[in-house]
């Protein structure tokens, strides 16, 4: 099941495993659930089964714990910048860090494919992706008003830049660090 923790009272509870690995068709019923819960105007099954089908422009990676997808995240990827299309978490595995992982291997594997920025937006009144965005060192660069036509909502423009740096490497070795040490998963990344 993954590495122990020990409770203040010297007790000994083992770690749940979250795995993080690219998505497959076989994940699309999970996906289109977890996408149905998270957002007004959700995205189709089969929109999700062409975006997984992209593999030379996009990444859409899933965070499993016991074989069951528990999130995802969605990344398209040309030359040197990438932007992060979408990302949910089901409703009952919320505020453990799935997001904060899944952004953080989303974030790692735009440095392999050599992007130098990442972009997103995410409604305004989304307090929760406003906070891990800025946790994870993204600057806001903007507001597009009425972006979101289900809703009127504004978008936020978000981006981090200077992923081709050195420094970029260490930070993200420094954020996962970060994320063991606050969360009470393992995390193993495959692909």
């Amino acid at each position: 099941m993954g590495e122990a923790m020990h409770e203040p009272s010297g007790t000994t509870i083992p770690r749940e495993t979250v795995v993080v690995r690219p998505a497959r068709s076989a994940d699309l019923d999970a996906m289109a659930a977890i996408e149905r819960v998270s957002f007004p105007t959700p995205w189709s099954r089969s929109l999700l089964a062409s975006e997984i089908a992209q593999t030379t422009a996009a990444v859409y990676l899933v965070a499993t714990i016991d074989d069951a997808v528990r999130g995802f995240i969605g990344m398209w990827y040309a030359l040197d910048e990438a932007h992060i299309c979408t990302l949910a978490v089901a409703t009952d595995q919320r505020r453990r860090g799935l997001g904060e992982l899944l952004v953080l291997a989303a974030l790692g594997r735009a440095i392999e494919l050599g992007a130098e920025a990442v972009h997103l937006e995410y409604r305004a009144g989304n307090e929760p992706a406003a906070r891990l965005y800025e946790k994870l060192g993204f600057e806001l660069v903007g507001r597009r008003e009425g972006y979101y036509s289900d809703t009127g909502e504004d978008a936020i423009l978000a981006r981090i830049d200077g992923l081709d740096d050195p420094a970029a490497r260490e930070w993200l070795v420094q954020s996962w660090a970060r994320w063991r040490r606050e969360r009470s998963l393992n995390a193993t990344l495959m692909w």
